[in-house]
């Protein structure tokens, strides 16, 4: 799940042109919620872009040549309602520049969701290895039939239970964080 929780956190700081500010100063966190908004946005490209990219290496006759199109199609449906949180939450990410945000707020949504999912559907290209992509269709077929927002939810519980801190060794040191999400209440 590294990949998909790289995929989310570079594509919302990356989408809002301000790595350098989010290196800088680390960002907010996020809510469950929150992220799971960005989950539900990004899915549908992370999927489209995984079909494409593992094509070459998977059957003509498997899981996404013959119903990926029709499973990205229905959790592309979840996108719109799921856009304005997502938002929220990459503009969270984006660090503390003003100046760089109020810039990036004047972006209509037209102009902005193509370039977040441009830079999500790269990342995906670069991100997956050809001896991954059978296993990430059987993983897409076995979530296929549940309805969209719980596979979303699934994820975000993963991406919650990755980014626990670990304990290493006797030291006890704690990893640092792709996507900081807030502990829970």
């Amino acid at each position: 799940m590294s990949l998909i929780r790289s995929m989310v956190s570079g594509a919302a700081v990356a989408s809002l042109g301000l790595a350098e500010v989010a290196a800088a100063q680390g960002p907010e966190c996020l809510s469950e919620r929150e992220v799971t908004s960005l989950v539900t946005y990004a899915l549908p490209v992370v999927m489209d872009s995984t079909m494409k990219t593992c094509r070459p290496t998977l059957s003509p006759q498997g899981y996404f040549a013959t119903q990926g199109p029709g499973l990205v199609q229905r959790y592309a449906a979840r996108k719109g309602a799921a856009w304005p949180e997502a938002k929220a939450a990459l503009f969270k990410l984006g660090g503390s520049d003003v100046k760089m945000k109020d810039l990036v707020a004047t972006l209509s949504d037209e102009a902005l969701q193509p370039f977040a999912e441009g830079m999500v559907a790269a990342m995906v290209t670069k991100g997956i290895k050809p001896g991954q992509c059978k296993s990430i269709e059987r993983a897409a077929r076995l979530l296929s039939p549940l309805p969209p927002e719980n596979t979303a939810e699934i994820v975000t519980f993963i991406l919650v239970l990755a980014d626990k801190p670990k304990v290493r060794g006797a030291v006890g040191a704690s990893k640092k964080s792709d996507l900081p999400i807030c502990p829970a209440a």
